[in-house]
Formats: structure tokens, C-alpha cells, sequence
């Protein structure tokens, strides 16, 4: 039986869109979900930081404020600088991170998650534990459906460059009949997601796939990312040259999950 990881965590619907995860967690790179409310986007995100057994943080980014990212700040007794007052719910000792709601955040908090998704830091300094660097949002604006988020507005374009993988999420219409049926199970609600399937040791084999194709990376794959990037373009589409490099890493992370065997 071809072995779904994330199925046996509990999380159903996500077929499609599985390698990608698997390809995130390979290369710690960010991601965003974006989906209607109640896809279970935080849902997967939370299961995967307890499978992995993960210091994790989830923060709502409508409600957050800066004092919970950092703690509050204190002046050292000699006048030398500042240290933070921890809280159980600060940054600094967190493996991962969840930002939901990310589309609802306040212009000026917005701003100081830029060096948290792409650099790993906070106010300049390094986040030495961090790993992983997960955001979630609902659609902006009206969706086909007609329906609207209040709140919800267009993510920065500069932030949303920050984002290795942009996943749109499946609704209730777009998932077969099996995984109706798992979702609407209650037995499944509040269970703690366990490592059984051997999801940290396929991602750490993984990795080391991963970092031998970043050391050599196939020209083929350079090249069809260049060509990309140069052909849209010139259809008046732009990406930018991080992303580029980006789309080179992402092609070099799916491949590594999915060389590997995931037969059981």
C-alpha cells in the first residue's frame, strides 16, 4: 500500500498537494497555505510540528502584537542594552512557527515578520532554533462563490515573495468520497498526532538527498527555471530573481521526497 504520511497523522484531503508538504519540511524553506476557513490549515500544520515532536508556536496574526513574538523588553541593570522577558508563548526557543491569519495582520506587525519568514530572525537577532516558518490565510476579496472574509486583505507582494510554496487548499467540493468520510469522523478530533509512520525518518533521509542536489545542482533543472522565469517575462509576468532561485530549490526538494521509496 503506497504509504500516505499524512493520512496516517490524520490529515485527509491533501493527496494532491503532499509532496509539496513533504518537500517543505525537506527543505525548511517557508510556506503558505491559503484556503477557505475550516480546510484544516492549521490542522495539518499543528499535526505536523507534534509528529515531529516540534517546540512549536501558534500565533493569530489578527490578534498578535509584538510583545508576543519578543516578550518585553528590560533594561539590563549597567545600561549595556535590553534582554526580553520570556513567556511561554515568545519566539526565541520555538522549531516552528505558524503565523495564521496572516492576511489580517496589522500593516506595522506585518512588516516585522519579514526577517522572521525569510531570515529566521527578530529584531536583528538570529533564531537559533527555528526551523520551520508556516503561515496560513483565507482567500482576499470575494472568491467564486461570492463569498468574502471581512478583514482579509491582498498579502503584501513583497511578503508573499518570501514564500517558498504558496498551496491552495481543497474545499469540501473538491475532495472524493473517502476523505468526506475521515473529515466528518469525530473520533479524530483533539488526538494527538504520533510519529508512527516514520515521517522524521523519511524527511531526515530526505534531506540528505536534498543537500547533494543543492551541491550539484542538474543543469536541466537551471535551465528550465531561467527559461521560465525569462519566458513569463516577456509575457509582461515578473519574477523576481530570488524567486527564481527559489523555484530551483523547490523543483530539487520534490525530487528528493520523491525519489525515495514510500512503500511499506
Amino acid at each position: 500500500m503506497n504509504n500516505r504520511y499524512l493520512k496516517q497523522l490524520g490529515v485527509f484531503g491533501y493527496d494532491d498537494v503532499e509532496p509539496v508538504i513533504l518537500a517543505v519540511l525537506v527543505s525548511e524553506d517557508p510556506l503558505l497555505l491559503i484556503g477557505r476557513a475550516g480546510t484544516g490549515k492549521a490542522f495539518l500544520l499543528n499535526s505536523l510540528s507534534e509528529a515531529l515532536g516540534l517546540e512549536h508556536r501558534h500565533y493569530n496574526a489578527s490578534l498578535i502584537a509584538f510583545d508576543d513574538l519578543v516578550g518585553f523588553p528590560w533594561p539590563e541593570p549597567d545600561g549595556t542594552g535590553i534582554r526580553y522577558i520570556e513567556t511561554p508563548a515568545t519566539v526565541w526557543k520555538a522549531e516552528s512557527v505558524l503565523v495564521d491569519e496572516i492576511n489580517r495582520c496589522k500593516p506595522e506587525h506585518q512588516n516585522r515578520l519579514f526577517s522572521l519568514v525569510q531570515e529566521r530572525r527578530i529584531q536583528g537577532i538570529k533564531l537559533d532554533n527555528l526551523r520551520y516558518r508556516w503561515a496560513a490565510m483565507n482567500p482576499a476579496g470575494f472568491d467564486q462563490e461570492g463569498e468574502s472574509y471581512s478583514g482579509c486583505e491582498p498579502l503584501d507582494a513583497a511578503l508573499g515573495d518570501r514564500f517558498a510554496f504558496l498551496v491552495q487548499v481543497a474545499d469540501w467540493s473538491e475532495l472524493g468520497q473517502e476523505d468526506r468520510g475521515f473529515i466528518a469522523d469525530p473520533r479524530g478530533e483533539g488526538v494527538i498526532s504520533q510519529d508512527g509512520c516514520g515521517l522524521s525518518a523519511f524527511i531526515a533521509e530526505a534531506r540528505q538527498k536534498f543537500e547533494q542536489k543543492l551541491a550539484d545542482p542538474d543543469p536541466l533543472v537551471l535551465g528550465y527555471c531561467c527559461h521560465v522565469a525569462t519566458s513569463l517575462g516577456e509575457a509582461g509576468l515578473r519574477i523576481s530573481p530570488r524567486r527564481v532561485r527559489q523555484l530551483v530549490r523547490n523543483i530539487l526538494a520534490v525530487e528528493s521526497v520523491s525519489c525515495l521509496p514510500r512503500e511499506r
